[in-house]
């Protein structure tokens, strides 16, 4: 039987880029290749190898590489292989993370130069966006596909269960809480929002972070020096969980400033939760149509867009028939097929 493995260095059953890798595995299995999982760092629940092991699986063994950081694991394959094809997710710029995570700015600069050194060597590339696929492009990596991501919006199902017990509107941001993803844009536009526009209203800002991160508490500073009230900050919220907060929601606000993709974009629109986001990176190709991009950071012009999106039924709905149009851009079935395509052009020789 013809293998067809995949590596990277994380592989964490439940994240997104954790849901690719096992769709993958069901995708390349479903072709009659032979298809395991070689990682540094996984659980040990988790049906994986470390990556090491790969170098005895054969020169002629074929590698789906999942590129999402900097890593040990990115040279590793370069130096193991030749029958690579690179699936790349994107890597944050790592100047988002200078003021506040010194680890993270290296993980991301080493990550973004040794991804230079895939150009020709690899044999064909997905990208999970046309934003990722035009930096790819930019370095001389490709042939490359867009294969956006599968969405298993049916790990994210409401519970029926109100996470808040009253009446207040609720304006909902679901993402790790990072310094890429802008999360004082977000607290900035909801000052004004509660404070002009509705009073009656909260803040939830769903994501993980460490009570002793630099810029979870830069955010804490932040809410009270402008004396904003009515924000909450969850924490980390399972996917058996997370569809309560969406369920409760009235607008999605996104004003992050990088993003390969954006996968809870998707998941609002899945909720019939208008979305409301920052046209910058890969939102607007995420987005295509659907929902409302704002070009420029005002946050009182946006505040006022929040209330037009909470009062105005006729627009709201008409935001919400176009964002589940565009979910029908990325079922199963176009995934599978753009999936089978780059493995049919690389196993016939075309990548």
């Amino acid at each position: 039987m013809k293998k067809f493995h995949q590596m990277l260095p994380n592989f964490v059953v439940g994240d997104a880029i954790g849901h690719s890798v096992l769709t993958a595995q069901r995708y390349l299995r479903k072709l009659g290749f032979e298809s395991e999982v070689f990682a540094d760092v996984f659980l040990e629940n988790v049906r994986a190898r470390n990556y090491r092991e790969f170098a005895f699986e054969g020169r002629d063994t074929w590698l789906l590489y999942h590129y999402s950081t900097g890593s040990v694991v990115n040279s590793f394959a370069l130096e193991n292989t030749s029958n690579i094809v690179l699936c790349y997710h994107n890597i944050t710029p790592p100047e988002f993370f200078r003021d506040f995570d010194q680890l993270a700015e290296k993980t991301c600069r080493e990550g973004r130069e040794v991804l230079k050194r895939f150009s020709g060597r690899v044999r064909y590339a997905m990208a999970d966006s046309e934003y990722n696929a035009m930096e790819l492009d930019s370095l001389g990596i490709g042939p490359v596909e867009v294969v956006p991501p599968i969405l298993d919006f049916d790990q994210i199902r409401p519970t029926g269960k109100k996470p808040f017990d009253d009446d207040k509107t609720n304006i909902l941001f679901v993402s790790r809480v990072a310094p890429n993803k802008r999360y004082e844009d977000v607290l900035k536009v909801f000052h004004f929002y509660r404070r002009y526009v509705n009073t009656n209203s909260r803040l939830t800002l769903v994501g993980g972070y460490g009570k002793n991160d630099r810029y979870y508490r830069y955010l804490r500073r932040i809410i009270e020096t402008m004396n904003i009230p009515d924000v909450v900050f969850t924490g980390f919220v399972p996917n058996e969980k997370i569809g309560d907060y969406y369920a409760s929601a009235s607008v999605f606000l996104c004003m992050s400033q990088h993003e390969g993709f954006g996968v809870p974009l998707l998941e609002a629109m899945n909720f019939r939760v208008p979305v409301v986001a920052l046209s910058c990176s890969g939102i607007p190709y995420t987005m295509g149509s659907a929902g409302v991009l704002v070009s420029r950071n005002e946050p009182e012009k946006i505040a006022e867009l929040l209330g037009i999106m909470v009062e105005d039924n006729a627009l709201r709905e008409q935001v919400i028939e176009r964002q589940l149009a565009r979910l029908n851009d990325f079922s199963d079935a176009k995934t599978e097929a753009s999936f089978k395509h780059v493995i049919d052009a690389v196993m016939n020789g075309s990548g």
